[in-house]
């Protein structure tokens, strides 16, 4: 049985060919776009389960086996500067500095 989502994704791979050059692309730079803001927001996401959810932080594995990735990947998948884009967005600093 094939999904809608199966079926969506093989009517788009059929008009590929119908592409010029340019449009295919500009919808594979889109494409990288959304990839982008997507990982931005689980970056966001993980930073503030992480550092800023009183009064203790989501466990390492319950972040790891939602967002798919390690446990390790989880401690290293978000930054100083994605702690800032949550501070500014709360109007709070994170648990482990308020």
């Amino acid at each position: 049985m094939t999904t809608t989502n199966e079926r969506a994704a093989h009517e788009l791979l059929t008009e590929l060919d119908a592409l010029t050059s340019d449009d295919f692309l500009g919808q594979l730079a889109a494409l990288r776009n959304q990839r982008d803001e997507v990982d931005r927001r689980i970056r966001a996401y993980l930073a503030y389960a992480r550092e800023f959810t009183s009064p203790r932080p989501y466990t390492l594995a319950s972040l790891a086996e939602a967002a798919g990735l390690s446990i390790s990947g989880v401690r290293t998948a978000y930054t100083h500067a994605d702690c800032a884009a949550v501070t500014r967005a709360l109007g709070r600093e994170p648990r482990s500095r308020s």
